[in-house]
C-alpha cells in the first residue's frame, strides 16, 4: 500500500502510531491483533516490523559499514553480501560511516532494511536520497517482498511511486479512500 499526502498531511504521523512512538487520541491500534502501546516500538524490537527511517542519520549506530551490518544480524552473512553486490556497495565494507555521502548511507540504510525477515515493511520516503539504480532496486524489492506475503507500507510524496503499491491512500483528499492499483 501506497500512502502519499503533502507536508503536514498526516503522513508521519501515522508511522508514529504504528510504530508505537505515539499514542492515539482515541481508539487502539492493532498490530495483528495486537494492540500497538505507546513507548518502545515492541514490534521492531521483536522482528515484527522492518522499518526504514526517512533521517537515516538516526539509524545508525557503529563507525564502519561492517561494524554497522554485523549488528543484530545474526546468520545473515550471506544475505547480507548477495543485498549489497545487488546495490553495488559490496566495496564498502571497511569504510566508515561518516565517509559515505548520503545516497551512499541511504543504500547502507536500504540494505540492512533489505536483510531483515520481519512480516510487515514500513518505508518512509525511502528513495529520497537514492540514485534510480538503487531506487529501481528498491521497487523490485518491494514487489517480490510483497509477492512472498509480506505487508508492506510505503509512504512517499512522488506521484511516480504510487504505482509500487497494490492500493494507494491519499492524505490529501478530504475523505482518503483506498484504491486499488
Amino acid at each position: 500500500m501506497t500512502i502519499t499526502g503533502c507536508n503536514g498531511s498526516g503522513k508521519s504521523s501515522l508511522i508514529k502510531l504504528i510504530l508505537g512512538l505515539v499514542q492515539p487520541d482515541t481508539g487502539e491500534l492493532l498490530l495483528e491483533g495486537i494492540p500497538v502501546r505507546a513507548g518502545f516500538p515492541g514490534a521492531v524490537r521483536n522482528h515484527q516490523i522492518a522499518y526504514m527511517a526517512q533521517q537515516i542519520e538516526e539509524m545508525f549506530f557503529a563507525n564502519t559499514v561492517r561494524e554497522e551490518l554485523s549488528y543484530g544480524a545474526d546468520g545473515v552473512l550471506e544475505k547480507q553480501g548477495q543485498v549489497l553486490a545487488e546495490l553495488g556497495m559490496n566495496h564498502f565494507m571497511d569504510r566508515t560511516i561518516e565517509s559515505l555521502s548520503g545516497g551512499e548511507r541511504q543504500g547502507l540504510a536500504l540494505a540492512q532494511f533489505m536483510i531483515q525477515e520481519a512480516p510487515f515493511l514500513l518505508l518512509d520516503e525511502p528513495s529520497s536520497y537514492l540514485d534510480q539504480s538503487r531506487a529501481d532496486r528498491l521497487k523490485d524489492f518491494m514487489m517480490q517482498a510483497h509477492r512472498s506475503g509480506k505487508t508492506i507500507l510505503h509512504v512517499t510524496q512522488y506521484t511516480q511511486e504510487i504505482s509500487w503499491g497494490t492500493h494507494h491512500i491519499d492524505l490529501d483528499q478530504t475523505d482518503p479512500k483506498v484504491r486499488s492499483i
